[in-house]
């Protein structure tokens, strides 16, 4: 009678060992194609933010979206965001939330329609489920404004009509925002909208703190449970002078004229500070 004859331990230990290797050389470029993966989405949603503005200037006398409310770079009115996406025709507002932010979810409240909730006084510990906005007038959705995980370069303005953002840049440059297009010198330079790459600028955080961020109104609204971050994270260490952190990778960019592409974060500079948090491009 022919008898079987299985495996022995050490062709076991040897299949193991190789599987171990195969998975050893398999993950990363796996854990790298998914980085890219969240970055192509990015990209395609920015192109379709983009792409709203850029409709909507067409037939309001090459005007952007014009906010009256928030103060910071990715403060967008209610009304702001209702017009890119009515124009670019999309009526997902998962496309205002970048794929690589883990803390940003278009389905949070606290997030998507933050001032309104912010207006109530109450702390919000847990996710909150959005809240119907068709009761709410133009007017409410002109002042009230969600927080996103993206940088706006569109004019901010007071009631009166008057920028309420900086007239020069920290790098020296004049500063231009966006009101109307036809106002810029160069469209194909000018920054529209970016992936938001931000840090801490209290007691000099900010030279390396990207990816916990409690300088803004988040933290307040959540009991302290939420904070603030940078997009895209690259699995290097940034070292300054006040610490270290995870790096920011870079984010996506699209300008005045349409086009989107990827900036690296080495090159970027520190071009703006608003109440302690500090915007890079």
């Amino acid at each position: 009678m022919r008898q079987e004859k299985g495996f022995t331990l050490i062709e076991l230990l040897v299949v193991i060992a190789i599987i171990a290797l195969l998975l050893s050389i398999v993950m990363p470029a796996l854990s790298r194609a998914k980085l890219y993966a969240r970055r192509v989405i990015c990209s395609n949603d920015i192109r379709q933010q983009s792409l709203g503005a850029l409709l909507y200037s067409n037939d309001n006398d090459s005007c952007v979206p014009r906010s009256e409310s928030g103060s910071w770079l990715w403060d967008v009115s209610f009304l702001s965001t209702d017009q890119m996406s009515q124009y670019a025709g999309f009526d997902d507002n998962k496309t205002f939330f970048c794929a690589a932010n883990k803390m940003k979810k278009a389905e949070d409240a606290r997030f998507w329609q933050f001032s309104w909730l912010s207006s109530t006084g109450n702390k919000y510990p847990n996710l909150v489920p959005l809240w119907d906005e068709s009761s709410l007038r133009r007017d409410q959705l002109n002042t009230c404004y969600r927080v996103l995980p993206f940088i706006y370069t569109f004019d901010k303005f007071n009631s009166n009509g008057d920028s309420v953002l900086p007239d020069r840049l920290l790098t020296g440059e004049k500063a231009h925002w966006i009101s109307k297009l036809s106002k810029l010198p160069s469209a194909s330079a000018k920054l529209m909208i970016m992936d938001a790459v931000i840090s801490d600028g209290i007691a000099r955080q900010g030279e390396w703190n990207f990816f916990q961020i409690y300088s803004g109104g988040i933290d307040e609204l959540s009991d302290g449970n939420l904070w603030d971050n940078t997009n895209h994270q690259s699995r290097q260490t940034i070292r300054a002078s006040g610490g270290s952190g995870p790096k920011p990778a870079g984010g996506n960019a699209a300008y005045a004229d349409g086009h989107v592409d990827w900036r690296k974060f080495d090159g970027m500079k520190h071009h703006v500070t608003i109440s302690d948090m500090w915007f890079w491009w």
